[in-house]
């Protein structure tokens, strides 16, 4: 045995040694090939233009047009001749006015040549330059030349300083046009002398204008964002979604409800919602009914909770009461809109406008959603009385009477979720994907689901114990995918996916007579593909069967989450900017919808890697789900949300300068424009600007983390 180990050893080891240099080749051939793909080359990098060009725009870019102030302007004109003629040359020294005179050597020179230039008595540290003025209007400068014996040291510059004593020389090249050559030109020397003390210059006060609203650009994402990124965290934290569970019967009754109690409630919760705020806008009334409302709920709720009722009785008493209760909350909602579109009438103008403003647009965004609002509210409300009452009405319903009826309830699900999935699809030719990926999903479970009455697997599906043996996970997977993959080719040839991804044409919109309504082809046919899905999961598994709901919401939570995050904010900017105009208001929506999907991540992956202690201790004294979130999980999250949150507002104020090049609003906006135009040291305020604020956003907080802390 020993003498097989040794003897085996070398050969492993040079086995080992192999594959390592066969990884390193390829991983050379790999990296190489990626470099020619990304056709990096220093061939571009020493070309002198550009090397030219890139200086000038770093350079102006750290010289940034912050302050400015007075200046004292002065041109002086004086005559040189182009091309020396045959006689006498003309004299060196040029007088201007008083004791201002130049010394030109030589006195006269040819187009493209060098001639140096002294000045004497000029105005005191003056910024000078020296242009030719022709009849036509156009000046053409004299370009600064570092050697005078060299014409190839010319730069782009023309511009030049005059030191304390109101002396300057120079060299210059003479430019070179038509009809200049042995003629007399007119020169006009300009300068430009600073007076006074210094101010902000017109960009900074520009620059300082559009970083205050970036910077609440960037807020009003970032807290619009805040409370759904939250709620969706504890969603899409494992640890806390993992136990949640519940009777498969519970939660198909549930889900067949929801599409009867959003009908409900934008029939009847809808009006009530609007008569809010047709009330509202009246004030009195809308503040009358709300204050009634809220009284008589109040009242009722203390008289009805005297009687002491078990049964059926108390469970109709429970539901009375949140019928009012709903029907409350939507009046008073109501209310409040319409209270804010009418105040912000009032305030118009003057100190409060802005407040005004902000009040006027929530009153408007209530007014536009009250319906839908009072439909979600109907739909969870029946689907949560539902799934309640189905507990006890499904608890001692076992063997075929549960299968048949997890059957019925299955076609009715699968039918109402392949239906809603397919409605979107008719949207748009990329989202016809979800109608066969969720086919799918269904499909895997139903292939365990086969496999498990059958006899060769033992567990119910989605119950992964700790005792499972690793290889009936792999088996399980395996068979899952077959499954999944399976169900999409069919589904996707059922459903003539190739019309849409292929030819980019959206479904077809035949319809189909079901007699009391007409309903579109392809989301009837979707409809039927789940109620067959639906029906066979639900009739294999029957109503006692555990469904994995918190993780069936956490996957669904993550998949959102990471779609959205997978989206550039710079084309949410281009798809809002096009839906509600250029300027800020674009740049808020995409820079929302971004921060949710990266704050929502961000938040429950924190939720994932708090402490369990808490949590097992609350856990142990009888608290409920709510209450254990509240004690053990709230209180080990708040520094570090709050550290996300700040710094999501640090990424929010640089990912606006993005935003702003597609029309965003901001400084990215302003930023854009002085680019294009090639005014970088007007650009390099903007950079300025955004460095120190997202500096003072880092400094505040590390303050507010180490106060809380």
């Amino acid at each position: 045995m020993d003498t097989n180990n040794h003897s085996s050893s070398p050969s492993k080891r040079a086995l080992r040694t192999l594959l390592t240099v066969l990884a390193v080749v390829v991983g050379i051939i790999v990296y190489a090939y990626g470099w020619n793909t990304t056709e990096i080359s220093l061939e571009e990098v020493q070309d002198e233009t550009r090397q030219a060009s890139v200086t000038r725009a770093m350079r102006e870019l750290l010289s940034p047009d912050i302050f400015t102030r007075d200046q004292d302007d002065k041109s002086f004109f004086v005559e040189f001749q182009i091309g020396c003629p045959d006689g006498e040359l003309p004299d060196e020294r040029i007088n201007i006015e008083g004791d201002t005179y130049m010394l030109v050597s030589p006195p006269c020179a040819d187009m493209d040549e060098v001639i140096t230039v002294e000045g004497r008595n000029f105005p005191n540290s003056a910024i000078a330059r020296i242009q030719l003025v022709r009849e036509e209007g156009q000046n053409m400068p004299f370009k600064l030349v570092e050697d005078a014996t060299d014409v190839e040291t010319t730069s782009d510059e023309s511009i030049f300083d005059v030191d304390g004593s109101g002396y300057f020389k120079v060299n210059l090249k003479v430019p070179k046009g038509r009809g200049l050559s042995g003629n007399t030109q007119q020169l006009e020397i300009q300068t430009i002398s600073p007076t006074g003390w210094p101010r902000f210059s017109d960009t900074t006060d520009t620059v300082l204008d559009k970083m205050v609203e970036t910077i609440f650009l960037a807020l009003m994402a970032t807290t619009l964002a805040l409370p759904i990124s939250v709620a969706l965290s504890f969603i899409a934290a494992r640890n806390l979604m993992r136990q949640i569970n519940l009777p498969m019967g519970n939660v198909l009754v549930g889900f067949v409800l929801l599409p009867v109690g959003g009908f409900l409630g934008a029939q009847l919760l809808g009006p009530i919602g609007e008569l809010g705020v047709d009330w509202g806008k009246d004030i009195i009334p809308g503040i009358a009914g709300a204050v009634v409302l809220i009284a008589a709920f109040s009242v009722l709720t203390r008289l009805v909770s005297r009687y002491p009722l078990s049964g059926l009785a108390s469970r109709a008493r429970t539901i009375a009461i949140n019928v009012f209760m709903l029907v409350v909350l939507v009046f008073v909602l109501g209310a409040l809109g319409g209270i804010g579109i009418k105040a912000s009438e009032s305030l118009e103008e003057g100190l409060l406008k802005d407040l005004g403003s902000f009040v006027g647009t929530l009153g408007e965004l209530v007014d536009l959603t009250i319906t839908i609002i009072a439909a979600i509210g109907g739909a969870f409300w029946l689907g949560s009385v539902g799934s309640t009452l189905a507990a006890s009405a499904l608890r001692h319903v076992y063997g075929l009477p549960s299968h048949i009826l997890g059957a019925i309830l299955g076609l009715l699900s699968g039918a109402i979720l392949l239906a809603s999935v397919a409605y979107v699809g008719t949207q748009a030719a990329l989202f016809t994907l979800l109608t066969p990926i969720v086919a799918a999903v269904i499909g895997g479970q139903l292939a365990l689901l086969l496999v498990e009455h059958i006899g060769l697997l033992a567990r119910s599906v989605g119950r992964i114990q700790a005792d499972q043996s690793d290889t009936e996970r792999v088996i399980r997977t395996v068979i899952f995918w077959i499954g999944a993959i399976v169900t999409f080719v069919v589904v996707a040839l059922f459903m003539d996916l190739m019309r849409a991804i292929v030819d980019q044409r959206l479904p077809s919109q035949l319809t189909t007579d079901l007699g009391l309504f007409d309903v579109q082809t392809y989301v009837a046919n979707a409809a039927l593909v789940g109620a067959v899905l639906g029906g066979a999961a639900g009739g294999l598994s029957g109503t006692q069967t555990p469904f994995p709901l918190g993780m069936t919401l956490y996957n669904t939570a993550r998949t959102i989450l990471n779609t959205l995050r997978s989206i550039e904010p710079l084309i949410m900017g281009i798809v809002f900017v096009i839906w509600v105009g250029v300027g800020p208001f674009a740049g808020v929506l995409a820079l929302t919808l971004h921060s949710v999907a990266a704050l929502g991540k961000l938040y429950s992956e924190q939720v994932e890697n708090i402490d369990a202690g808490p949590i097992e201790a609350i856990q142990s004294t009888g608290a409920n789900r709510l209450q254990t979130i509240v004690y053990a999980v709230v209180p080990q999250i708040v520094p570090p949300y709050i550290a996300f949150t700040m710094y999501r507002w640090d990424i929010n104020v640089r990912m606006s300068t993005i935003i702003g090049f597609v029309g965003g609003g901001g400084i990215g906006f302003l930023l854009q424009q002085q680019i294009n135009l090639l005014r970088y040291r007007q650009a390099g305020v903007a950079v300025l600007a955004i460095a120190i604020v997202v500096s003072v956003l880092d400094y505040a907080s590390a303050a507010i983390r180490e106060r809380i802390v």
